[in-house]
């Protein structure tokens, strides 16, 4: 096992935000917004098996969703956008700064 951190980064402003690892619902949460200072607006972090993992984020009041697959066999962190109308991902081995 190890770790997935789900960072929800830059253009969530009111948003219900639904991420779903492995089919398994891991956060659910209203009115989510980006603080415009750090670009930083959620997150949630979960144990997760190495090898193949799905991800799927989905922003049910915009109609939009992502799914996404990692390939995992360290701590990872995934930061996720929303940029004109669509989301974005980013994969790291190294935690995300904000300031």
């Amino acid at each position: 096992m190890t770790t997935l951190h789900v960072a929800l980064q830059e253009g969530f402003s009111s948003d219900t935000v639904v991420v779903r690892i492995q089919s398994r619902e891991v956060l659910r949460k209203a009115n989510v917004n980006t603080r415009l200072q750090t670009g930083y607006a959620d997150s949630v972090e979960t144990e997760v098996h190495v090898g193949s993992v799905n991800v799927e984020v989905i922003l049910p009041s915009r109609n939009i969703s992502k799914k996404i697959r990692l390939q995992i066999s360290v701590p990872t962190y995934l930061g996720v956008s929303v940029v004109k109308g669509i989301i974005e991902s980013t994969v790291s081995q190294t935690p995300f700064g904000y300031v």
